[in-house]
């Protein structure tokens, strides 16, 4: 049986046009749903730097961790937060899921402080001052001035007395450093007691949710930690039922607009 070219050319056609369908179909872009978690993959990190890295293209987590970013499939995700070592994530077929991915705790080193500090400024200017230079050798009173030398403070609290504290606390970076830390301690000790109150395992027993509906609810709840801090668990779980007829009202009504 002999082919004619236009039958050649006519599969060839054919050939090139699925061809091109099933690459678009591959290299489209789609939004993906992920939360970035800690290493338990169960609590938040909040606020965490989201970057794809292949379409130059960045969001930023909500307080849940949630986010969500255009991606194609293999594209690479960097992935960073305050107090956690950055991460490099790949993209799969991820349309229908939401996507968890957890972050290692970084600890950081704060090198120690060390200040010399000679007495009040009066007496030093005083002991410059009335120094008496020999003609030759090295002035004994010299080594006076260093007997005043007190061993260096860890940490030295700026007061409007001590200019040397003050000027530390201001500039320094092991102060700037430690400072940081503190803070991030405080925050870090607050969202744990949050968390012994409000997380998707409590969310999820008291209304029967779903796992990605559980995450759209308390989204949907957005509860401040001190609101959480200062009810008691009858009156935060009472809360939550009360929020839950209106997300669910709020459901039914997309649904019924579609």
């Amino acid at each position: 049986m002999k082919i004619t070219e236009p039958k050649i050319y006519l599969t060839l056609l054919l050939i090139g046009i699925v061809h091109s369908t099933f690459a678009q179909q591959s290299d489209s872009l789609y939004l993906m749903s992920g939360q970035v978690v800690k290493q338990d993959r169960v609590s938040p990190v909040s606020f965490a730097h989201v970057i794809n890295v292949d379409q130059k293209w960045g969001v930023v987590s909500d307080t849940l961790g949630v986010f969500n970013i255009w991606v194609v499939s293999g594209d690479t995700l960097n992935i960073s937060a305050l107090g956690y070592h950055y991460k490099e994530f790949n993209v799969q077929n991820y349309m229908d899921t939401l996507v968890k991915i957890p972050l290692e705790n970084r600890i950081y080193e704060i090198r120690e402080a060390k200040i010399s500090y000679l007495g009040t400024y009066k007496e030093f200017e005083y002991k410059v001052v009335n120094l008496e230079l020999p003609d030759l050798g090295i002035n004994p009173a010299v080594e006076n001035i260093f007997n005043y030398v007190e061993p260096p403070p860890l940490f030295v609290e700026p007061t409007i007395t001590s200019p040397a504290s003050l000027a530390y606390n201001l500039f320094s970076k092991d102060a700037k450093d430690k400072k940081k830390y503190i803070v991030l301690e405080k925050e870090e000790k607050v969202t744990e007691q949050v968390r012994k109150k409000y997380n998707e395992k409590i969310v999820k027993h008291l209304t029967g949710l779903e796992d990605v509906e559980v995450v759209k609810f308390m989204k949907f709840c957005d509860f401040k930690n001190e609101y959480i801090l200062r009810l008691d668990e009858y009156k935060l779980y009472s809360e939550i039922l009360l929020r839950l007829d209106d997300f669910k009202k709020l459901q039914n009504d997309s649904l019924n607009v579609e």
